[in-house]
């Protein structure tokens, strides 16, 4: 049997199975070669001259700019020579908007309507049984689809343009959920609800279901280590049927595709967020500052608002990981918390941790406190002058380094944050000491009392309990008379007496930890 000649508009006007009215007609005479769905913008380069094309109308839904934008679709349509223009009633719209009715007069365009109870693939299947593409509908319907949805690449927010896409390809809806049941992103009216509770009890990674009036088909997939569900729905079975898979696996592509980008991207302005934090702490010119408050910006600081320098320490020889890291940096993204960061501790030589950088705020300090979990994290002073964040620096690093040894020795993880304001005189001294002969100077200063341990015992409770004999007599279960012989007789050993500054400072420099630990002992009874 030859193959049968094309009809022209006018004879497929009058089958009747088709549904289809004339709107504007000026040419009922142009053949019509094949039939196939667009909803993409600039419809018409992926036409063959005598395709008719139907639309719901989708790109329309906008009242701004809808003669701008109907008028560019008369004007593609006739470009590619499309044979009609066929518009689906019912779906979001109940009449042709009178703005194509007149743009299509205007450009001498076939403009159709397809009756509400008739789909779209009744009359694709009818027009393209008749001609030459028949055999290659399916492949050109992929390409139409592939690079439809490539163009949400392009978007500033890809993923969701991506979902909005394979929405109205499916002429249905679109999601996008975790597999901890959050929902990404999703487009249509489709029941986002009942789809997720479907997919969670199914538990399957490839399906096809019935929600009421709603066909769903849904993948459950993974990218980069995380998993989600990608769902499409539609009332018209047959949609599914002849673009659900392509749709599916072009989105997955698409979708790893996106999150690659998105990690390239994220990886290089980690990178750049790290360079720069290092720049800042090896020092910067005071000349040189408005340049860098330039370089800055773009991480949401403001100009001259005061900074803070961050340095925190994994408590027990932990590591930071990956995960934490990235999860530190989108709490920082969500709290809206300018942030710059730089991990640190990778060798042996340095214990695992962070420097970061971050504005003097009260919700940015907030955050900060709220990160702490198994972390000493010490905060510097705050300063409008990135040319001080070297000197900044070493005043988190000290603050850091007392909140390490207040919790290292304790149980769990709990963590705890150190603000270099709040560091006493005699703390700040003695964290800053690094050398073995500055210590070996403190240890010299007490070492005629190392051979005299009631002396020491009794002499550091004092120093602890504030001076106070009473309390020390209590505290050693001891008479209040041999205190005060012990402390003279410790005083006269030390070449002095307790009534002078000088040798009191020394003493409380000599055995702070010691005395820090009676008054932790004390607060933890009392509490």
């Amino acid at each position: 049997m030859g193959e049968r000649e094309p009809l022209t508009v006018q004879e497929l006007l009058d089958v009747r199975s088709l549904g289809l009215q004339a709107v504007v007609l000026p040419h009922p005479e142009i053949e019509v070669t094949g039939a196939h769905t667009s909803e993409i913008h600039e419809p018409g380069r992926w036409f063959d001259p005598g395709n008719i094309m139907l639309t719901t109308g989708l790109r329309l839904e906008a009242e701004q700019g809808r003669d701008q934008v109907v008028a560019d679709l008369a004007a593609a349509v006739r470009r590619a020579r499309v044979s009609a223009l066929c518009f689906g009633l019912g779906i979001y719209f109940e009449q042709v908007p009178q703005e194509l009715v007149e743009a299509c007069r205007d450009a001498e365009v076939n403009l159709l309507t397809v009756a509400r109870d008739v789909p779209f693939t009744h009359v694709e299947k009818y027009v393209n049984a008749l001609g030459p593409v028949a055999g290659d509908y399916g492949m050109k319907r992929a390409m139409w689809l592939t690079n439809d949805l490539l163009d949400s690449i392009a978007s500033d927010q890809p993923i969701a343009s991506l979902i909005q896409r394979v929405a109205a390809n499916c002429r249905g809806a679109a999601m996008l959920y975790e597999d901890t049941g959050k929902l990404v992103e999703s487009s249509g009216d489709g029941p986002v609800h009942l789809v997720l509770q479907a997919i969670t009890n199914h538990g399957v990674h490839y399906e096809k279901i019935g929600i009421g009036r709603w066909q769903v088909m849904y993948r459950t997939i993974v990218m980069r280590g995380r998993g989600y569900h990608l769902a499409i729905a539609s009332r018209n079975e047959q949609v599914l049927a002849e673009v659900g898979d392509v749709l599916l696996d072009t989105t997955q592509k698409m979708l790893g595709a996106i999150k690659g980008l998105q990690h390239l991207d994220a990886s290089r302005r980690r990178h750049e967020n790290s360079q720069l934090l290092t720049s800042l702490q090896d020092g910067i010119e005071v000349s040189r500052e408005l340049r860098y408050w330039e370089l800055v910006k773009p991480f949401g600081f403001e100009s001259y608002q005061p900074v803070r320098s961050v340095a925190a320490v994994v408590l027990h020889d932990g590591s930071l990981g990956p995960r934490r890291v990235e999860m530190l940096l989108a709490s920082a993204q969500r709290a809206g918390v300018p942030l710059l960061f730089a991990e640190n501790g990778r060798s042996n030589d340095i214990r695992a941790g962070f420097n970061a950088l971050i504005p003097d705020t009260r919700q940015c300090i907030a955050w900060l406190g709220e990160q702490c979990e198994n972390l000493a994290v010490g905060l510097g002073e705050a300063s409008g002058s990135l040319s001080r964040i070297p000197e900044l620096l070493r005043g988190a690093e000290l603050a850091a380094k007392v909140a390490l040894r207040d919790t290292e020795h304790q149980p769990g993880g709990e963590g705890l944050l150190l603000r270099a304001d709040d560091l006493d005189p005699a703390t700040w001294i003695l964290a800053r000491i690094d050398s073995p002969l500055d210590r070996q100077r403190l240890v010299r200063f007490i070492a005629p009392l190392r051979g005299e341990p009631e002396l020491e015992d009794t002499l550091v409770a004092y120093l602890a309990l504030d001076q106070d004999i009473s309390r020390t007599a209590s505290q050693l279960f001891v008479h209040q008379n041999t205190v005060r012989y012990r402390i003279k007789k410790a005083a006269e050993l030390l070449g002095g007496n307790m009534a002078e500054a000088r040798l009191v400072a020394g003493l409380y420099l000599s055995y702070e930890r010691r005395i820090i630990d009676i008054r932790n002992r004390q607060r933890a009874g009392s509490d």
